[in-house]
């Protein structure tokens, strides 16, 4: 969904291997799951109920849209958000139809639909527990994964978004509903309460853990009451470091006032981090920094284009980016080298905004 909220909530893989083109039609192409790939999910045009799943294999370079419509005879529902892989099942988050679908990967069957949610967000697991950030209530839903049933709720910040888990405990980034947040709640996943609230900068976006074990929180900043970038309302992204450990901040680096990055990510090895920077808070163009020497003021883009989605493979070091010319039509998706040259594009669904990695 588009990272301006308050709007609209309310309503290495070798280069010889894929040849630099662009794939201007939409395939149908049936999907072989059996080889590593890429999900990629398009949240569609909000109310419409048209999001979807586009699966790209990366063995034979062949994208295949619409898989769960195709595979189930329904169509997902309204505004995917998300997606999270575990034990050969994909929970698949659709933020407006107050949903999960879950998923066989073998075959993108439907096995389970989780229910109970107002708008859920993000889903993240442990020891066979999952938990899932909902928007509207302003807390975490506990799943038992054997029943597929919600069964505790914690309270959060402002409009929880992203999560990791480290050490037992859940860190959750509070991206401000429709109001602004500048914390990040952490949970005792052992009690299923809050431990702690850590201030960080406004409306933290997104999270991840790097290679020390470390978690960085990216903040979009404001772009202000008139929700337009640029003017003198805004006020600047930033990027915090926090030490999983005692919930302290190491490191707290501010950008400049009409910079609003989102989509924070990592490279496989967790030592470095991209994230797409731009002024409006919902796209940007793809940049990164080292977890050794990390800088967000003054940063080249790796890539020079605006996209709506990141994600990099943990594997190959591919960089994709989800390219939205408007959110009634089809999206592509563009991958580049690590270098930022660039490999090929595909057409995929309406509003690509998010990949997951087989």
């Amino acid at each position: 969904m588009k990272l301006n909220l308050k709007l609209l909530l309310l309503i290495t893989i070798p280069v010889i291997t894929f040849s630099s083109c662009s794939k201007d039609d939409k395939e149908d192409t049936p999907a072989n799951y059996q080889t590593n790939g890429v999900y990629i999910v398009n949240e569609g045009s909000f109310g419409a109920g048209n999001s979807s799943v586009s699966y790209l294999n990366l063995q034979s370079g062949t994208m295949s849209n619409d898989v769960f419509e195709i595979t189930n005879g329904f169509p997902l529902g309204d505004v995917a958000q998300s997606m999270t892989i575990l034990n050969n099942k994909g929970y698949i988050v659709v933020n407006n139809s107050q949903k999960i679908e879950v998923v066989d990967l073998s075959n993108m069957q439907s096995v389970a639909t989780i229910s109970g949610f107002q708008s859920p967000r993000y889903f993240v697991s442990s020891n066979n527990k999952g938990y899932v950030s909902d928007w509207f209530d302003n807390n975490i839903k506990v799943i038992d994964l054997t029943t597929n049933t919600i069964t505790n709720t914690i309270p959060t910040g402002n409009g929880p978004e992203q999560m990791v888990i480290n050490s037992n405990k859940l860190f959750v980034v509070n991206v401000g509903g429709f109001g602004t947040d500048n914390t990040v709640t952490v949970i005792d996943l052992t009690a299923e309460t809050v431990l702690t609230t850590v201030t960080v900068g406004v409306n933290p976006n997104s999270i991840c853990t790097d290679a020390n074990g470390k978690i960085w929180v990216l903040c979009s900043g404001s772009t202000g009451p008139d929700f337009t970038g640029g003017t003198a309302d805004d006020i600047a992204g930033s990027l915090w470091k926090l030490n999983p450990s005692d919930q302290t901040i190491e490191t707290s680096l501010p950008m400049g006032q009409f910079e609003h990055p989102i989509k924070l990510t990592k490279n496989g090895a967790g030592t470095e981090l991209y994230f797409l920077n731009g002024s409006d808070a919902y796209t940007g163009k793809v940049c990164k920094t080292s977890i050794a020497n990390p800088s967000v003021s003054g940063l080249v883009p790796v890539i020079d284009k605006s996209f709506y989605g990141l994600g990099v493979d943990p594997v190959y070091g591919t960089i994709y980016g989800g390219f939205v010319p408007g959110f009634t039509q089809n999206g592509h998706i563009f991958r580049y080298q690590s270098s930022g040259n660039v490999i090929d594009s595909m057409e995929v669904g309406i509003a690509p905004n998010f990949f997951v990695f087989k």
